[in-house]
C-alpha cells in the first residue's frame, strides 16, 4: 500500500506513512520476518523519508537496507535485485546531500547491477541524478552523455515526479548555454510539479538563474529567502545550502553591497567547489580594484584539476578580467582563449556574462586578429562578438520601470492572469496588482492593453 503513494509527490509521500508505520510494527513483532520483507520495508521508508526532505534520515535507511542484504539471512536473488534499487536510492540521497562522487559510484553500480531488472520510471530517475552529478562535479558533455540515453526512454511515457531529476538537469544545461529564457513555460511548470517533493529548492535554484538571465535583481532576492525557508524545512540537504549560499553571494555582488557578499563568501565552506565561493570573492576582489587579491583567490582553483570544470570556467573569467586590470595582456589571451574552447566544447556561454562588456570587448577584439583559432572556437567569438554589437533597444520613455515590473508585465503581455504571475513567482496578489499598477503609471496606460501595446513599442517587449 505504501508504494502505491510513491509517485504522488508530497500528497503521497505522508498517505505512505501510516501504512509503512503498521509495516514496521508488523516485523517488529514477527522476528522470523524474511529478508526480503525487512529490507523492502527499509527501502520505502528511505523513499519517504527523502520525498519529506530528511535526508539524514532518508540516508540510514538506505544504509539498513543495505545491511539486511549483505546478512547470511537473505537470498542471493534478493540481493541481486533489491541491492541495486538500495544502490540507486543511496545515489539519489547522496547527490541531494552533494555528496557527488559517492553518488556517481552508487548510481553507477546500481544502475549497471539492475541490467535489465529495473523498470523504465527507475532508470530515468536514475540517469536523471546521475546527469546531475555530471553536471555539477564534470562538464556539460559528461551531463550531456548521459542525458542523451535516458530521453529517449522518458519520451515513450507520460510525465511524473520520476521525470523532474531529468527536466531539473535539461533547465541546468539550457542556463548555462544561457538559453534558459526560452524554457520558461517549461520551468514553470516543473515548478508548480515538484513544490513541496525534494526536487522544490533545485526548480527555485532553476528560478534565480532565470531571473539572472533576464536581469531580475528583485526576483533573485525574494527567491533566495523561500529557498531559506526550505532550508529550515529540511534535514541534510547540503546541495541546498551552497546553491542557496552562492545564488545569494552572487546576488549581492551585483546588487553592489560588496560588505555582505564578503560576510557571506568568507562564512562558509564549499570543499567541492560546487559554487566556487573562491572565484565569487574574486569577483568581490576586482570590484574595489584588488586586481592581484583576485588572481589570489582563483590560483588554487585554476591549479586544481579536480575542479568541477564550471567552477574552473569561473575562476578563468576572473583571472582573463584580472590579468586586463594589470595590463598584463598575454596571460589575459591565453586564458581567454581556454574559455573560448571550454565553450566550443561544451556550449557554456552563461560564464562570459560575468565579465563587465568593456573588457570582453577588449578580449573578444584582441582573440579576433588570432590565427590559430579553431573553427568551433572562431563560431564562440562571432557569437560573442554579435552580442556586444547587437544595439539596445531605446528605452528612454520607460525611464523607471523596475525589472521586477518588466517581468510582471512581459508574463501578462503572455497571457497570463494576475493570480497566476503571483503563484509563480511566490508573491501576494497584492504585490503584482501593486506592481502592474505601477508599471501602468510610467507607461502613460490605463489598460493591460494600452500597457502591452506601449511597451512593444519601446522595445520592452517581443510583439
Amino acid at each position: 500500500m505504501a508504494a502505491t503513494y510513491r509517485w504522488e509527490g508530497e500528497a503521497g509521500t505522508w498517505r505512505a506513512l501510516p501504512y509503512l508505520e503498521k509495516a514496521e510494527a508488523l516485523i517488529e513483532e514477527n522476528p522470523s520476518t524474511p529478508a526480503r520483507l525487512r529490507a523492502t520495508a527499509a527501502l520505502l521508508r528511505s523513499m519517504n523519508e527523502r520525498s519529506r526532505g530528511d535526508l539524514d534520515a532518508a540516508f540510514d535507511y538506505a544504509e539498513r537496507t543495505l545491511g539486511i542484504l549483505s546478512s547470511a539471512h537473505s537470498e542471493v536473488r534478493d540481493r541481486l535485485d533489491l541491492r541495486s534499487a538500495a544502490l540507486l536510492k543511496r545515489g539519489t540521497i547522496r547527490m541531494l546531500r552533494g555528496e557527488f562522487h559517492q553518488a556517481r559510484l552508487d548510481l553507477e553500480q546500481g544502475l549497471r547491477d539492475a541490467d535489465s531488472d529495473l523498470t523504465p520510471r527507475k532508470r530515468v530517475e536514475a540517469l536523471g541524478f546521475l546527469t546531475m552529478v555530471e553536471f555539477f562535479t564534470g562538464s556539460i558533455p559528461d551531463a550531456v552523455r548521459v542525458l542523451r540515453a535516458a530521453r529517449p526512454i522518458a519520451d515513450r511515457m507520460p510525465g511524473g515526479l520520476w521525470s523532474a531529476p531529468l527536466e531539473i538537469a535539461e533547465l541546468l544545461i539550457a542556463a548555462e548555454r544561457g538559453e534558459l529564457a526560452r524554457h520558461a513555460a517549461t520551468l514553470d511548470r516543473l515548478a508548480t510539479d515538484v513544490e513541496g517533493s525534494e526536487f522544490e529548492f533545485l526548480a527555485q535554484h532553476l528560478r534565480i538563474l532565470l531571473a539572472e538571465e533576464l536581469g531580475d535583481l528583485d526576483g533573485r532576492f525574494d527567491i533566495v529567502r523561500r529557498m531559506r525557508t526550505l532550508e529550515r524545512q529540511g534535514a541534510g540537504a547540503e546541495l541546498l545550502r551552497l546553491l542557496r549560499t552562492g545564488d545569494r553571494a552572487a546576488a549581492l555582488l551585483d546588487s553592489g553591497d560588496l560588505t555582505r557578499a564578503n560576510i557571506v563568501l568568507r562564512g562558509d565552506h564549499d570543499p567541492g567547489h560546487l559554487i566556487c565561493m573562491a572565484a565569487l570573492r574574486a569577483r568581490a576582489a576586482l570590484a574595489i580594484g584588488d586586481a592581484r587579491g583576485a588572481i589570489v583567490e582563483t590560483r588554487s582553483c585554476v591549479l586544481d584539476e579536480d575542479h568541477p570544470t564550471r567552477s574552473l570556467l569561473a575562476s578563468a573569467a576572473v583571472e582573463a578580467e584580472a590579468r586586463v586590470a594589470l595590463g598584463d595582456l598575454g596571460s589575459a589571451d591565453a586564458t581567454f582563449r581556454h574559455l573560448l574552447r571550454e565553450c566550443a566544447t561544451g556550449g557554456t556561454f552563461r560564464v562570459f556574462r560575468t565579465i563587465p562588456g568593456r573588457v570582453l570587448a577588449r578580449l573578444v577584439a584582441r582573440a579576433d586578429g588570432r590565427t590559430d583559432l579553431t573553427t568551433a572556437e572562431r563560431a564562440v567569438l562571432d557569437v560573442l562578438a554579435a552580442s556586444l554589437d547587437a544595439p539596445e533597444p531605446d528605452r528612454s520613455a520607460a525611464v523607471a520601470l523596475t525589472p521586477r515590473e518588466h517581468v510582471v508585465l512581459a508574463r501578462l503581455a503572455a497571457g497570463e492572469s494576475p493570480r497566476a504571475i503571483a503563484h509563480a513567482l511566490h508573491v501576494s496578489l497584492n504585490t503584482v496588482k501593486s506592481q502592474l499598477r505601477s508599471a501602468y503609471r510610467k507607461l502613460g496606460a490605463t489598460s493591460k492593453a494600452g500597457a502591452v501595446e506601449r511597451a512593444q513599442s519601446l522595445g520592452l517587449l517581443t510583439a
